[in-house]
Order: C-alpha cells, then sequence, then structure tokens
C-alpha cells in the first residue's frame, strides 16, 4: 500500500519517499563507499587514483538486475554492489574498494544519513504545525467552549487552553527527537567486528573520525553494529509524536461529529463525500491523521523487539530494521502532512460552543 501510485500520498510525503526510495537508499550505499576511499586515502591508506576512480561511479551506471540477483543469491546487497564498483575501478584499483571494511558499516552509515535527512524533514513538518496551533491560539484568545472529562460535560473553558496544551506537547516532542537523533544518528566503521581490529596504528580511529566530519554524522564508542539503541530512541521518538498527532485528531474528529460540531473542517465541493448519503461531509483530514499516526505509532513498537541482538552480530533482527524503520519514517511524514492540512482548514464556530456552556 505504501507503493502504490492510488494510495502512497495518504501514507507518505514526497519529500520522505525520496528519502527511502531504493534509489536513493543505494545512493547513500555509494556515497558512502565513495566517501570511506576519500577518507582512508587522506589517512594515506588508498592511493588517490582509487578515490578519483570511485567517484566517477553513479546509480546510472550499475546494473540493478545483476544487483538483484546477487542479493538473492548472498542475502546481502553490500556484496554485489562492491563486486560491481571494483570492476568499474579496474583490477589494479579494485583491492582499494571497501578497504577494511563489512557490509554493516557500509548500510548502517548509509541508514544514518538517511535518517538524518528523514528525521530533518520530519521537523521541519512539526514546525508548521506548531506554528499552526500559535496561530489558532492568536485567533482565539477569549474564546470559551465546555470541557469534557470522561466524555461527560465539565466545566467552561478557554479554547485556547486546549490549543497550548497540543502545541506545548509537540514542542515536547520535538525536543525528544532532537535528543534521539544526536544520540542514533551515528557513522559505523569497525570492519568484521566493529572494533577495527583489522586497521593499524591507530589509522581505524582516524578514518572513524574522518568519516563522521564528511557525513555529519556522530560516533559512538567502540562500535554499535550489536548496539541499536540508537535507532530504537529514533524509532521511539517518531512513535511517540504520531501517539501525540493521533490524539489530537481523534479530538478534532470528536469535536467535528454532527452531536458536537464545534470544529470542522473547511468546506470544498466534494471533500469527505459519501458514495451513499450525500448529505454528509466526512471530516477526512482529522480522519487519516488519526489513522496513519495509529499505523506510525505502532510501527514504531516493533523496534523494541529488533534491538535483541546476539553476540557480536545478528542478522535475524537487523534484518527487520530494513522494513520497520524506513516505514516509521514514511508513516510518520504521512501523519505529518495530514496533520498539517487538518489544522490549515480547522473551522471553529463559536456559536455552537457558546450553545454548549448556556
Amino acid at each position: 500500500m505504501l507503493e502504490w501510485q492510488l494510495m502512497q500520498g495518504s501514507f507518505s510525503s514526497t519529500d520522505m519517499r525520496r528519502i527511502w526510495s531504493e534509489s536513493s537508499t543505494i545512493s547513500a550505499w555509494i556515497k558512502v563507499e565513495q566517501t570511506l576511499a576519500r577518507v582512508q586515502s587522506d589517512a594515506g591508506l588508498v592511493p588517490n587514483e582509487a578515490v578519483a576512480a570511485l567517484d566517477g561511479f553513479c546509480i546510472g551506471k550499475l546494473d540493478q538486475e545483476r544487483l538483484r540477483q546477487d542479493m538473492g543469491l548472498v542475502g546481502r546487497p553490500i556484496v554485489g554492489l562492491v563486486r560491481q564498483l571494483r570492476e568499474h575501478v579496474g583490477k589494479d584499483l579494485a583491492k582499494f574498494v571497501h578497504f577494511k571494511s563489512t557490509t554493516q558499516d557500509i548500510m548502517d552509515t548509509a541508514l544514518a544519513v538517511q535518517m538524518k535527512l528523514g528525521l530533518a524533514t520530519a521537523l521541519s513538518d512539526l514546525d508548521q504545525l506548531v506554528s499552526s496551533l500559535t496561530g489558532l491560539i492568536e485567533a482565539h484568545p477569549e474564546t470559551r467552549m465546555i470541557g469534557r472529562t470522561n466524555g461527560q460535560h465539565a466545566i467552561p473553558m478557554l479554547l485556547r487552553t486546549k490549543f497550548e496544551v497540543w502545541r506545548a506537547e509537540l514542542l515536547r516532542r520535538r525536543e525528544v527527537i532532537t535528543e534521539a537523533e544526536r544520540r542514533g544518528v551515528l557513522v559505523q566503521v569497525g570492519g568484521p567486528l566493529g572494533d577495527l581490529s583489522n586497521y593499524e596504528n591507530g589509522k581505524g580511529a582516524e578514518v572513524k573520525a574522518g568519516m563522521a566530519e564528511a557525513l555529519g554524522l556522530n560516533a559512538a564508542e567502540p562500535h554499535w553494529q550489536n548496539a541499536r539503541d540508537g535507532v530504537a530512541d529514533i524509532a521511539s521518538a517518531l512513535g511517540g509524536l504520531c501517539a501525540s498527532i493521533c490524539k489530537i485528531a481523534h479530538n478534532i474528529n470528536l469535536l467535528s461529529s454532527s452531536d458536537i460540531g464545534e470544529i470542522c473542517e473547511c468546506h470544498e465541493n466534494g471533500k469527505g463525500a459519501s458514495s451513499s448519503m450525500h448529505h454528509k461531509r466526512n471530516q477526512r483530514t482529522s480522519e487519516f491523521a488519526e489513522a496513519v499516526a495509529r499505523l506510525g505509532r505502532q510501527r514504531s513498537e516493533q523496534i523494541g523487539e529488533l534491538t535483541l541482538h546476539q553476540h557480536e552480530r545478528s542478522g535475524g533482527v537487523w534484518v527487520g530494521e530494513w522494513v520497520v524503520v524506513p516505514e516509521i519514517f514514511l508513516l510518520t511524514s504521512g501523519a505529518l502532512s495530514w496533520a498539517m492540512r487538518m489544522l490549515a482548514d480547522l473551522t471553529v464556530n463559536e456559536v455552537r460552543m457558546a450553545e454548549k456552556i448556556a
């Protein structure tokens, strides 16, 4: 469903799909391989000729059908990619491609690059949500409505208080995401066991630091091949954001019901139409914001299972990340997209609010 031309726009944003597309992911692997060679060259480990030759490669030169066949045989995509990269640079320079590296180094570092881009996109959208709520607060400084607790009328309250609570919650979600990014957007340079044992004379630490700087990533010591808490922090932070969006959207949908009718989406011909009940104007943005955010939150809960690595590395859980992490980002972007539309289209019926208080 996330890939259907008909439906994908309902579950994810164009920008986030671009970040996590197959083409972008493979390009990220290539970029990491090229950056590794460049940094190793700076450390005196790889000749400049190898760097120049490797920089001439791009996804347009990749035989993707061959890569798929290699993936089906090996179970890891980097083996086939490296084979094609080595053929591209030629026999004399081939040994300097993927030099002293391992598959997880490349894929984890590329994942960190993609997560950084995805978080920047999500935070930008979140800032727009906060801005919309600020606008609603300023537009309704004294509007009063009936408060509701346990599904029952309580006492009158300011509408702005409801919006202020939502805004404060989203700002806290922003802080959590920013902190998770610091802990989870990490370079992975370590070789077969992550411990840089295939480097000599401190060159491994130099390459690791150089890769982090070149790609704008942080670093963890000694490594995080089997320590997935950083990825889990990011996934959980996005799940928390989805939970907040789900709650807000659900409440807006409730307030939009025929029985309450205190808030509604701006009307547009055909918007929210029913195929059988032509009098209805269904609240589609809050409906989709709730649904997609609910999916994002549920998907994020799977990340805990994928932190349970055995020994130094465990493919049985690592492979699961390949599906779960991108989908969390995609669903979060969809929830944010609907929530932005929801708040931008919100109409407050002050007359109905006053009637409930009277």
